[in-house]
């Protein structure tokens, strides 16, 4: 994929930007947090980032598809810059509480989507082949690797020179990254010049892209109660330092199975979806059962190394469902999707644990990960249309 023209130029320049982006939200809690020294400031930090990139983050996919990746990002990347570095000098000065959860905001309502940039990007320079798939699997693969390392990063930085640190490092990799990913223009998708609707485009209402919306926003809740079960089931077992191991553990597998999935190219991507779906359900719920620390690396290896074989078929089954003029903004909806069932699913499970241990955590990610198999169940007809036009695309290419 990086032999294909104009690759090279936009690629590595995205990795170094969503490094930075992956980085950015646990960067504010280790920011306000060692600033105030209150974990209750910080959360609420945290949370105005995450929400405001939630509500805002499609607002500007739209602008981007009709203006442009130039003309949009490059305003937003540097309101992002300025209110980051804001947060950084605020927390290490003691601004008032309001500023720093403000600043906050700003940051998340600009933080480029650098995710559905890149993979707009590759959709312009492969065009509707199975090689987009290739393409979408490696876009995967890197968002696996980012989100390993990044919170790594943040917390070495962070821990070991100041508090806001980690935050200064994000900013400067978004700023890097998105100053070589602005200058690809040779890659960059035509804009639009035009949208229709008020706040969702008009050809973004549609059955096809409602099930990916809920499927996505159903992963989101499986993504919101693991990490939260799995810390409880290692502080259970007196191995609370094991909590992220065993996370890495997983990325590592599902980075792998998404690199294996985009080079061999096998399997119907909503036949893939649906049986993993599956898979993942009832894997979640036989995490409830899990008697040690090494037999969870193993069980939560398994299951959490499945999530590369649901999100590329379906990022392959969106490209099949939006047409390239909406596409930046379809993106940054179904990333909303998922945080949406992230803030609903965590604070859920969180407190059934606290009420009732971590095995009826893992229960409770399971029934509500059903949503997902469920849902794919419910709305096959609609996709397996897209699944057809993607098989017959591989095909003719």
């Amino acid at each position: 994929m990086l032999r294909t023209p104009g690759a090279l130029r936009f690629f590595p320049w995205a990795a170094i930007a969503r490094l930075g982006v992956a980085m950015s939200r646990l960067a504010v809690l280790w920011a306000v947090q060692g600033g105030t020294g209150s974990f209750g400031q910080a959360g609420a930090a945290t949370g105005a980032f995450a929400v405001a990139d939630a509500a805002v983050g499609p607002q500007v996919g739209r602008l981007v598809d009709r203006w442009g990746q130039r003309r949009v990002v490059s305003a937003t990347v540097v309101l992002f810059i300025a209110a980051a570095i804001g947060l950084a000098i605020g927390s290490a000065r003691g601004w008032p509480t309001w500023a720093l959860i403000g600043l906050a905001g700003v940051a998340g309502a600009t933080a480029p989507p650098v995710g559905a940039l890149s993979a707009a990007r590759w959709r312009k320079v492969v065009g509707s082949s199975d090689r987009l798939r290739s393409a979408l699997s490696l876009e995967g693969s890197l968002n696996d690797v980012t989100f390993l390392v990044g919170p790594v990063l943040v917390t070495t930085l962070s821990a070991t020179v100041v508090s806001w640190c980690g935050l200064i490092a994000a900013v400067g990799l978004v700023a890097v990254g998105m100053a070589g990913l602005l200058t690809a223009r040779w890659s960059e998708p035509v804009p639009a010049g035009s949208s229709a609707g008020l706040l969702v485009d008009r050809r973004l209402m549609s059955s096809r892209f409602g099930a990916l919306f809920v499927a996505n926003l159903a992963m989101g809740l499986f993504f919101g109660g693991v990490p939260v079960t799995v810390t409880a089931f290692a502080l259970a077992h007196g191995a609370g330092a094991l909590a992220g191991p065993i996370a890495a553990g997983s990325s590592v597998i599902s980075l792998t199975a998404g690199l294996v999935y985009g080079g061999t190219q096998r399997g119907k991507p909503l036949t893939v979806m649906t049986t993993v779906s599956v898979i993942i359900t009832i894997g979640a719920a036989m995490l409830a059962l899990v008697p040690n620390v090494p037999v969870m690396f193993i069980g939560y290896g398994l299951v959490g190394g499945c999530v590369a074989l649901i999100l590329i078929p379906a990022a392959v089954l969106l490209q099949q469902a939006t047409a390239s003029e909406v596409y930046t903004q379809a993106m940054t909806w179904i990333n909303s999707a998922s945080a949406i069932g992230i803030a609903i699913a965590a604070p859920l499970v969180g407190y059934l644990v606290q009420s009732h241990g971590w095995a009826v955590g893992f229960l409770a990610t399971a029934a509500l990960t059903a949503i997902l198999p469920l849902t794919l169940l419910l709305t096959r007809p609609v996709l397996i249309v897209l699944q057809h036009d993607a098989v017959s695309t591989d095909a003719g290419s």
